[in-house]
């Protein structure tokens, strides 16, 4: 239904997850064409490219550069990753001839885009039509109106040496000389972070081990800290023998969470190849190793990434019954077109609209978000429109549930006060 699509294509947005650089650290980056591959590089890595062969730092030309991308863009130029970089490369840079001598052209009109004030503003406020982005560069320092900060705190339980709990240090500005000085270390981060703008807590964690956490008591927590504070600087403890730690850390943040009253993205399903650490173990990002945290802390707002895909039938049926628990569209329209209608069209059937955030374009640049955004709006039209046609929703609702996903409930989630 025409006025369904013309309802959201004016939507104005708010993003939930991204990793957006700043303007400034775009410009002191220098970003070009070979810095927008984002998602693109894990495809050409899977189709048979050696990770890192585009790298700036290289010592090859521009020329040789291009050359190699055309021979793996051939390779997989069909997927919706590569879809999304063409569209963005066409319509915001007027990119025509995909050859060595075009990806040279469009490289300086990039560089030029890159050093230019209003890029941000023109990409994400006018051509997108996004107010306001949540963003995850592991600062607080933005200074982007458009933008809010989120924070990794996976380096505050991923600890190994004692080199990781020196950096933790650093950061908090104090010293830790027993675990319950490092318990407090964390939360005075917590508290620093949350007062210079951050609007949720972020475990990633699902990247480098098991979603699922045992519950540690504090003693056994505490030997695996004591021994990592007797160790060399460069010497370390395995994995396994660091799990006791890493599992009561991670109980840690939620409880402190739930007191600052933070939300807690986590990572679920699929993994991006080209930055997975754990050799993409998907089973370890399974969503069902997470019930335990849901039935510990009902006053959390869990917000589970993803779609939980490839497990979104398990997703959605916990996001169902888990009041604490909140369903979220981040990246999910260009890892699956047609598998995220699909989720979508379940979360109508079964998730209460409350619960549901519909877009976060989880790029690292501005021209990957514009055209992700794109295609939610799309899919979204097209999934309302079906379920009118079908009956199971009126007009006025189908426009009521897509204004409450792609702004209200970010609204009322992350406490944004007044942006009603």
């Amino acid at each position: 239904m025409q006025s369904i699509h013309d309802h959201i294509r004016q939507l104005r947005i708010i993003d939930g997850h991204e990793h957006l650089a700043t303007p400034d650290i775009r410009r002191r980056e220098n970003h070009d064409f070979f810095s927008l591959l984002h998602y693109l590089d894990s495809d050409l890595i899977t189709a048979g490219m050696a990770r890192g062969a585009l790298d700036r730092k290289l010592p090859i030309s521009d020329e040789e550069r291009a050359a190699t991308f055309l021979t793996y863009w051939e390779r997989t130029s069909n997927t919706t990753y590569a879809r999304m970089f063409r569209q963005s490369m066409e319509e915001l840079y007027g990119m025509t001839e995909w050859t060595v001598q075009g990806i040279l052209e469009a490289n300086e009109k990039v560089l030029a885009a890159t050093r230019d004030p209003q890029w941000y503003d023109h990409v994400l406020g006018e051509r997108s039509g996004i107010d306001l982005a949540f963003t995850l560069i592991q600062t607080t320092k933005l200074d982007y109106g458009r933008f809010r900060p989120i924070l990794f705190l996976d380096y505050t339980f991923k600890l190994r040496t004692l080199k990781d709990i020196l950096a933790v240090e650093r950061d908090a500005g104090a010293t830790a000389r027993d675990f319950r000085e490092y318990l407090d270390l964390v939360d005075a981060l917590l508290h620093r972070f949350k007062s210079e703008g951050m609007v949720a807590t972020k475990l990633g964690h699902a990247y480098w081990r098991t979603l699922a956490s045992g519950k540690p008591t504090f003693d056994e927590a505490e030997r695996v800290f004591n021994r990592l504070l007797a160790s060399r600087l460069e010497e370390g403890l395995s994995q396994a023998e660091t799990v006791p730690l890493q599992d009561y850390l991670i109980h840690h943040i939620i409880r402190r969470s739930v007191v600052y009253d933070l939300p807690i993205q986590i990572h679920t399903g699929h993994h991006e190849t080209s930055v997975s650490g754990n050799g993409n173990v998907i089973t370890h990002s399974n969503v069902e190793g997470l019930i335990p945290l849901f039935h510990a802390y009902p006053e959390a707002k869990f917000v589970l990434l993803h779609g939980g895909f490839p497990y979104h039938q398990a997703y959605l049926s916990i996001a169902k019954n888990f009041p604490n628990v909140y369903a979220d569209f981040t990246w999910l329209y260009i890892i699956s077109p047609t598998a995220a209608k699909t989720i979508l069209h379940q979360s109508i059937e079964m998730v209460p609209a409350n619960k549901i955030q519909g877009f976060g374009g989880d790029y690292n640049h501005i021209e990957g978000t514009y055209a992700h955004l794109q295609l939610a709006r799309r899919i979204v039209g097209e999934t309302l429109s079906e379920k009118v046609e079908q009956g199971a929703l009126r007009e006025e609702e189908a426009i009521a549930f897509a204004e409450r996903i792609f702004r209200g409930n970010l609204i009322e989630i992350y406490r944004l006060e007044g942006w009603q």
